[in-house]
């Protein structure tokens, strides 16, 4: 099991914040194959419904983008501002196409600062066929934050994959 970690704040103003768990996400980077300004990325869940209400007002659709952005900083700490990971975001156990979101290290550096961050979390990460166990830094979502990320995450489009044939997001891959 995969879980969003968010610490808690005991101040007469706080927000409390609870693990929010993503079950079952399979996270995979491609090899480098010669390209050292990018790298593509696949997150897949097993829920077949992303818009189901997890916590905070935030659905799981936003619950995987805040993961996509946490591994993404993990994977940014030792390049520029400009290298791009590519995420292919996969829902219904890799059989609906989300969309590729497109985050630049700038990009995500800059929300792990606008929310700040908790103590973390140690996922399982394939690196181009080998797993490994890796501690990365968790978004600090909470109820005053939250619609904000939302609305942060609504800003960023998915796009079409440009194959044969090309995916669009909403499409089916069986």
């Amino acid at each position: 099991m995969l879980l969003i970690s968010m610490a808690s704040v005991n101040t007469i103003f706080a927000y409390p914040a609870d693990a929010i768990p993503v079950k079952e996400a399979y996270i995979s980077f491609a090899g480098a194959g010669g390209d050292f300004s990018s790298r593509t990325a696949t997150f897949r869940v097993s829920a077949p419904d992303t818009t189901k209400p997890v916590q905070y007002g935030l659905r799981l659709y936003e619950v995987h983008l805040a993961k996509m952005i946490e591994v993404a900083n993990n994977y940014c700490a030792d390049r520029g501002n400009n290298y791009v990971i590519h995420w292919n975001y996969e829902a219904d156990n890799g059989k609906v196409f989300m969309g590729q979101y497109d985050l630049t290290c700038q990009f995500v550096r800059n929300t792990m600062k606008k929310f700040g961050t908790t103590k973390g979390e140690t996922l399982s990460i394939d690196y181009a066929g080998h797993t490994q166990a890796v501690k990365i830094n968790t978004l600090n979502l909470n109820g005053k934050n939250a619609p904000e990320f939302a609305g942060l995450v609504q800003s960023i489009k998915p796009r079409c994959i440009e194959a044969a044939p090309k995916i669009c997001p909403g499409d089916r891959l069986e």
